[in-house]
């Protein structure tokens, strides 16, 4: 399917630095050679026929890809990945919530098919481009958002701004503002940006590839490794620590929209790099965002690491509906995953607890 291209705008945020022709040809020869296995010139490139479409704000497009549909009154479920992520990563998540109400998975500037931005990257940055894309693909709100990693911070920011348009949040495993205060410093990203700074290599650059389609694999390896997505990455850990700081120097008051906080339930942290310590101190870290809204819950996701949306899809979709059905019918559903332990993969849901501010 060919994609389409809308114009919008972004208010405070400038955009890219016209140098898409460059990034834009080199993915259809890594494509055409990679997939097409020596097509023709003149047939259309996979480039052309990326999901959903182009929306351009400011003066750079993001891409993004929405189904299902909404009833009247229901929220649109937005998609945001952590750094290193785009919208392939999403697939199975998306697919299960498109069955029942309207879902968006995006692409960041820099990743998957959407351009490069120049300048320092930031989570409200990124907050303020998907407010303005949303506007700009005629997606209005309500919005669940879910939020991966990174992708928590944005989200958050985004919440914090545009309280109004939000009616419930996701957090997959997100990343806190306390977890530079409280984490080893070799599993921060503040020592990756440092090796960046230096000229090193940092290997640390996702590969999901189990998180793409499998007819897709291959596509979403050659979309994550180019300059364009490798300088993304690079500029959001460089700014990552910033993006943390702003969002606790915000120090919002506790939302009242459903929240979900969903953890996952594998260790990731090296055993020989404190990792055991820094795993207890992240499943903390992990507890204390219950404190962003007054309606809140949290799951463990036994058996799933980080990437808790690629391992277990189908818990976060579930999450996802029950935010959006909200009020008692998010309260009644928690109450019940509490009375049944251990079940579908889903350790005790802590209950619905009341915060006042927090800076987590």
């Amino acid at each position: 399917m060919r994609g389409d291209v809308t114009r919008g705008t972004v208010p405070e945020v400038t955009g890219g630095d016209g140098d898409h022709g460059g990034w834009r040809g080199l993915l259809a020869v890594l494509l055409v050679a990679g997939l097409s296995g020596g097509a023709a010139a003149d047939e259309v490139s996979p480039l052309e026929r990326y999901p959903g479409r182009l929306v351009v704000v400011g003066d750079h497009a993001l891409h993004i890809d929405c189904s299902g549909r909404a009833a009247p009154g229901q929220p649109v479920v937005v998609l945001e990945s952590g750094i290193g992520g785009f919208s392939l990563e999403w697939h199975a998540v998306k697919a299960a919530v498109a069955r029942h109400q309207r879902v968006c998975a995006y692409d960041r500037a820099g990743y998957g098919w959407s351009d490069p931005a120049p300048g320092p990257r930031s989570a409200a940055r990124s907050a303020g481009e998907l407010a303005a894309l949303l506007e700009a693909a005629g997606e209005a709100p309500p919005y669940v958002l879910a939020g991966h990693s990174y992708g928590g911070l944005v989200v958050r920011e985004f919440a914090a701004r545009y309280a109004a348009q939000v009616a419930g949040l996701v957090l997959v495993d997100a990343a806190t503002p306390a977890q530079f205060e409280r984490l080893p410093a070799a599993v921060l990203p503040r020592t990756w940006a440092a090796a960046l700074a230096s000229g090193a290599r940092v290997h640390s650059m996702p590969r999901p590839a189990d998180s793409f389609p499998p007819a897709l694999s291959t596509l979403g390896l050659q979309l994550m490794m180019l300059p364009k997505a490798r300088a993304a990455y690079a500029a959001e850990i460089r700014g990552f620590e910033d993006s943390a700081r702003h969002l606790a120097g915000l120090a919002p008051a506790a939302l009242t929209v459903p929240l979900i906080v969903v953890t996952r339930g594998r260790g990731e942290f090296d055993e020989g790099a404190g990792g055991d310590a820094a795993e207890r101190t992240w499943r903390e870290l992990q507890g204390a965002l219950r404190s962003v809204s007054l309606q809140a819950t949290q799951w463990i996701a036994d058996g799933a690491g980080h990437r808790v949306h690629a391992e277990r899809p189908e818990l976060v979709a579930r999450a996802l509906e029950l935010v959006s059905a909200g009020g008692p019918t998010f309260a009644a559903a928690d109450a019940r995953a509490a009375a049944r332990p251990g079940g579908a993969g889903v350790r005790p849901p802590l209950a619905l607890v009341s915060a006042a501010r927090a800076r987590f």
